[in-house]
């Protein structure tokens, strides 16, 4: 498969990087406006150009990398829909839930019930939700701010900047906007690139230690050389697997899957390699190691958990029987 960048990906990979610097200091609340901004949310935009700049944007932050990746996915998911112009421009952050493991239900026309664990949360927007619909699951909008609906915010051990919570509607009046699965395909594989983005950065403190050092490591110079070359390659299978949803026309579920399934994997190997290589120094507060290893757990919750992407992926690929 031929991965060289489209003019157009390679013009958004090279404005993502110049972005990703700018949002150093930044919260991650403030991503998804600085963006549209930019112009790099687009409803209609290819796919492996979104990815580039959420893998970008994670080498400075996890946080501002999940936030756009899951704000990024459900706008392409959108389509035309009359509410993607909004998004777009940044204007409507507010709560995405598709795979929530509380769901709320409609009745009589009415939303009822909790959505658990949404991000990014805000105090007003739009919230995209998964709601029960006969034996599947549906999208909604919900305005954040309309009477029946009552937002509780949680404070997260990893991701500074990105607010998490839960959502409670009662009798909330919602807008149906059909299968779930354009947009998880794409917040999947969106969250596969914000992995990659994590992991090379894991992989560069600890290639930085390793090269400052003039004697050897604790465990050996050959053991650090074999940590480094192993995260390297893992990455690298990891990113064929993403590139390659995120090039396909139709990118298929299990694609998404596979590809978040292999970069999380990669990259929570990176990070505990990093940690073994950086030593002593990586459990210090603040530690740029300490806190992939914090939001990294914190990732794979994100979109599905592993067995529900080892799931997605058996369902589609396996024959039946």
């Amino acid at each position: 498969m031929d991965f060289n960048l489209t003019e157009t990906q390679a013009s958004w990979q090279s404005k993502a990087v110049a972005f990703a610097s700018s949002l150093a200091a930044s919260e991650a609340k403030e991503v998804v406006a600085r963006a549209g901004q930019a112009a790099l949310i687009q409803p209609d935009a290819d796919l492996l150009a979104a990815a580039v700049v959420v893998d970008a944007v994670a080498w400075e932050s996890a946080a501002a990398a999940i936030t756009l990746a899951l704000h990024t996915g459900v706008v392409m998911g959108l389509g035309d829909d009359a509410r993607a112009g909004a998004l777009v421009r940044g204007e409507m952050v507010g709560a995405i839930a598709l795979s929530s493991e509380d769901l709320p239900s409609p009745q009589n026309g009415r939303l009822h019930g909790r959505a658990s664990w949404v991000a990014p949360l805000a105090d007003r927007g739009v919230a995209i939700v998964g709601v029960r619909a006969g034996s599947g699951v549906e999208a909604a909008a919900v305005e954040l701010d309309s009477p029946g609906v009552t937002c509780e915010p949680v404070e997260s051990a990893a991701l500074s900047g990105l607010i998490c919570g839960h959502v409670r509607f009662d009798g909330a009046e919602f807008t149906a906007m059909g299968a779930t699965t354009p947009s998880m395909t794409r917040v999947r594989v969106l969250l596969a690139a914000a992995a990659l983005g994590m992991g090379r950065r894991a992989l560069h403190e600890a290639l930085s230690v390793a090269r400052g050092h003039t004697g050897r490591g604790a465990g050996g110079e050959q053991t650090v050389q074999g940590l480094l070359a192993d995260s390297a390659t893992e990455l690298d299978a990891a990113k064929l697997l993403t590139w390659k949803a995120a090039s396909s026309r139709a990118p298929s579920l299990a694609d998404a899957s596979m590809a978040k399934l292999a970069a999380t994997d990669a990259t929570q190997r990176a990070v505990a390699r990093a940690t073994q290589v950086v030593g002593g120094d990586s459990f210090r507060s603040g530690h740029i190691v300490e806190r992939l290893a914090q939001d990294m757990r914190a990732l794979e919750l994100f979109a599905g958990r592993t067995e529900a992407l080892r799931e997605a992926v058996a369902l589609e690929t396996l024959p039946p029987g």
